[in-house]
């Protein structure tokens, strides 16, 4: 057997222990008391695991992304009426202000 078969064979042993260590609910020091292995090396090929084979660690919310709505634009006016019978129609967004200050000194 070769040194590069070696290290792969050692890679894959590790690799597996590792994923059977965070599937499993015990503890770091527990998996490894339990399968005779020693906690340090489990720490140090858990490191040196390419950053890829992490990505399946991460849990997603449950949510997922929707496009927002556009707004709606109201096309017919609108019409105020005021207590004292006056009404104002024609109420657009770009007027609001005027609006707000005709309410203000009719009431």
């Amino acid at each position: 057997m070769n040194t590069f078969t070696k290290v792969t064979s050692k890679q894959q042993f590790w690799r597996e222990h590792i994923t059977q260590w965070r599937d499993s609910s015990l503890s770091q020091a527990s998996y490894c008391r339990k399968h005779g292995l020693n906690q340090n090396s489990l720490s140090y090929y858990k490191l040196k695991q390419p950053k890829s084979s992490k990505t399946d660690l991460t849990k997603t919310s449950g949510f997922i992304s929707l496009p927002l709505p556009q707004v709606m634009s109201i096309e017919d006016p609108i019409t105020l009426h005021l207590t004292n019978g006056l009404k104002l129609s024609g109420i657009a967004h770009s007027n609001i202000a005027l609006v707000k200050l005709l309410t203000q000194a009719l009431v």
